[in-house]
C-alpha cells in the first residue's frame, strides 16, 4: 500500500478523520510487519546457531571417538559410517587414508576352518510333522511351536537392538529365490508371491553403483536351483544348502559348491559361526547398524535372523551381537547377510521389521532365503 499525501486543510473534519485512521492502519501494519521479520530473523539465527552448535558437537564427538584412547570405539564408528552409504566419508575427517584403509583391512580377515557337514543331523519327515497328536511341546532348545505349523517366531532383544528370528524346523523348507528375469530387484514381498513362499529374508550381495541400484544383479556367487547365477570372483564368503538341506558356510569358489553339490546359495559375509566355533571378535569387526543372518542348528533346523538399525527404537547390532544372538540359540553354523537398508523379514503377508531405508519402504533385492508351505516340503525332498 502507498504512503496517502494529502493537504489535510482541504478536507472537511470527517475527510480528515478518515484519512487519519488510515495513516493509524498503515503504521500499523508496517509495525507488525517489523515484528513478524525481527521473530523470523531471530528463529533463524538461533536455528542456525543451534545448527553450529551441534555441528561443532558433532565434530567434537566425532573426534574423541576416532582420536581417542579406544580403538575398539574408533574402529567400531569408522565401521558404522564405512557400512552406511551416505557416510563413508565421515571418518575422512579425522583419519588419514592410511589409517582408514588400515581399519577397512580388518574385514578381509577369513575364517579358515573348513565346514563339517556330519556335525548335522536332518531331521525326517516324520519329526517335522505339523501336528502328531501329542499338542505343542518345546524342542530341545526350548521354543515352542504353538500353531503347529512347523516355524516359531521369536522377537529380539538386546542392548541398543531389536530384531526378529524365525525358526524353520524342516531345513527342505528353505530355498533360495531370485529376480532372474525380472529386470528389476523384488521386495520380499514381491518374491514370495513369485515363488508361492509364505515368508523369509532378504539374501545376497549385489551391484549397486552410487547406491541407487536397482537390486537386480546379484554379485559373487550366486546359485538358484541347482544353476549358477553368478559363478562369483571365487573364495568370498559363501552361504547354502546343499541337496540334503545342510547349510554350508565357508569361503567357497564356484568348484567348492560343485564339489558339495550346493544346489542353492548367494554371497556375502563374514562367517558368524562354522562347526559351532563362534569367529573371534578380531576377525569380524563391524559397526553397529541394521544386520541380516542365517544359520543352522544341529538338529537341522534352518535359523533366519533380521535385526533393525538406525532408528530411535534400534541404533543396529555389530557382527559380534549376530554371532552370540545365533549360538544363543543353538546353531552350529552361521554366516551374515547383506544388511543395511536391504534388511528385511516377511511372513504371512506382513514384514516384521521396521525398514530402515529413507522411505521406510523395504528395498528391492535380487535374492532371498524362502520359506515353502508345509505341504510342498515333502515334494521338494522327492525332487
Amino acid at each position: 500500500m502507498k504512503n496517502i499525501d494529502l493537504d489535510f486543510d482541504e478536507l472537511s473534519p470527517i475527510e480528515q478523520q478518515e484519512q487519519e485512521e488510515l495513516l493509524r492502519k498503515q503504521r500499523r501494519k508496517r509495525a507488525k510487519r517489523r515484528a513478524r521479520s525481527r521473530v523470523i530473523n531471530r528463529v533463524f539465527g538461533f536455528l542456525l546457531a543451534t545448527g553450529i552448535m551441534l555441528g561443532l558437537g558433532g565434530l567434537g564427538l566425532e573426534y574423541v571417538l576416532l582420536k581417542g584412547p579406544s580403538a575398539t570405539l574408533r574402529n567400531t564408528f569408522a565401521m558404522t559410517m564405512f557400512e552406511t552409504r551416505r557416510f563413508t566419508w565421515v571418518p575422512n575427517i579425522f583419519l588419514t587414508v592410511e589409517e582408514t584403509d588400515a581399519i577397512k583391512a580388518t574385514r578381509n580377515q577369513h575364517v579358515e576352518e573348513e565346514f563339517d557337514a556330519s556335525l548335522i543331523s536332518l531331521p525326517t519327515q516324520e519329526e517335522t510333522r505339523i501336528d502328531d497328536g501329542s499338542g505343542p511341546q518345546p524342542d530341545a532348545y526350548g521354543l515352542i511351536d504353538e500353531d503347529g505349523d512347523g516355524i516359531i517366531i521369536e522377537d529380539i532383544r538386546g542392548t541398543g537392538y531389536v530384531g526378529h528370528m524365525i525358526v524353520v524346523k524342516d531345513p527342505m523348507r528353505v530355498f533360495v529365490g531370485a529376480a532372474v528375469g525380472n529386470g528389476a530387484g523384488l521386495t520380499l514381498e514381491q518374491m514370495c508371491d513369485k515363488y508361492g513362499a509364505i515368508g523369509g529374508i532378504n539374501g545376497g550381495a549385489y551391484a549397486d553403483v552410487g547406491g541407487n541400484g536397482s537390486g537386480d544383479t546379484p554379485d559373487g556367487l550366486t546359485i538358484l536351483g541347482g544353476q549358477v547365477v553368478n559363478p562369483g570372483f571365487g573364495g568370498g564368503a559363501f552361504v547354502g544348502l546343499d541337496a540334503n538341506g545342510k547349510l554350508h558356510v565357508g569361503y567357497y569358489t564356484l568348484q567348492d559348491a560343485i564339489n558339495t553339490q550346493i544346489i542353492d546359495g548367494v554371497s556375502f559375509g563374514p562367517v558368524l559361526i562354522i562347526n559351532g566355533n563362534v569367529t573371534d571378535a578380531a576377525k569380524i569387526p563391524s559397526g553397529v547398524n541394521p544386520r541380516t543372518a542365517i544359520g543352522q542348528r544341529a538338529d537341522g533346523a534352518i535359523l533366519m535372523l533380521v535385526i533393525d538399525g538406525r532408528q530411535v527404537h534400534s541404533i543396529g547390532a555389530t557382527y559380534t551381537d549376530l554371532a552370540r544372538i545365533m549360538a544363543d540359540h543353538g546353531a552350529i553354523n552361521a554366516c551374515n547377510l547383506d544388511g543395511g537398508s536391504s534388511s528385511s523379514v516377511y511372513c504371512y503377508g506382513e514384514y516384521l521389521n521396521s525398514s530402515s531405508s529413507a522411505n521406510g519402504v523395504a528395498r528391492a533385492v535380487p535374492d532371498a532365503f524362502l520359506i515353502r508351505p508345509q505341504d510342498t516340503a515333502a515334494e521338494s525332498a522327492n525332487t
